[in-house]
């Protein structure tokens, strides 16, 4: 997370100061609703079936607030600093029906819950004028994962056969996003974006000094309304 703060204090101070720029900043504030698109290796480990295991995740959407600070650059590139009120995701159970009755039972049961931060830093073309009505943009980025809180739920314990303990790895990868914003007044403004970006994991899954292990991908598509002031 420091590693990513330096970056977006850097990022900033290189947008040059100018006079006759009336605004150069930007808030803006609003909803996202992240559909994290995963995919995941089977589990592998001790005491489970021999590889490929046919047990895996599939991680489920959320919805959360979010929120950017940008500051141009000039009247077409602005660096921009997006993040958002850490949502959490249930993981559920995905299982090979060849597994045993007993243990298709948890197909489909919540098995984990991950709450995740990831701030991204964008460098944005917006097309046309500061004063036009309509705006579209496309940006480009680097966002930073990281997986704060990982819970076992009650299936989970279950599962894997007694209390268990997650830990993920932290991620770093692009990001892109394509935007488009409407002018209200000199200040305010309504912006909507599509954004993605590659985001991967190591789980591990540690019951009674056992780890289990599994690789997960993420291209989430996140989608964002906001509302903006200038300044």
């Amino acid at each position: 997370m420091k590693k990513m703060l330096s970056l977006v204090g850097a990022t900033m101070l290189l947008a040059p100061c100018s006079a006759v720029m009336a605004q150069q900043y930007f808030v803006r504030v609003g909803g996202a609703h992240i559909s994290p698109h995963s995919t995941a290796s089977d589990v592998a480990g001790p005491m489970l079936p021999p590889p490929p295991s046919g047990i895996g995740l599939e991680v489920q959407s959320a919805s959360t607030l979010y929120f950017t600070v940008a500051r141009s650059i000039n009247g077409n590139l602005e660096v921009e600093f997006a993040a958002g009120y850490p949502p959490t995701h249930a993981s559920t159970a995905k299982l090979s029906p060849a597994l045993p009755a007993h243990v298709l039972a948890y197909q489909g049961q919540v098995l984990a819950r991950v709450r995740q931060i990831a701030p991204t830093v964008f460098l944005n073309y917006k097309f046309g004028e500061p004063t036009s009505r309509w705006r579209p943009s496309v940006g480009l980025g680097i966002n930073y994962t990281n997986f704060d809180k990982r819970t076992s739920a009650a299936a989970g314990n279950a599962l894997n056969g007694g209390p268990t303990h997650i830990s993920m790895s932290d991620s770093w990868g692009l990001a892109a996003q394509v935007g488009l914003s409407y002018r209200i007044d000199e200040r305010w403004s309504i912006q909507g974006a599509l954004m993605t970006a590659r985001v991967k994991s190591r789980l591990t899954a540690t019951t009674a000094g056992v780890p289990r292990t599994m690789d997960i991908r993420f291209r989430p598509a996140v989608f964002t309304l906001t509302a903006g002031y200038a300044f």
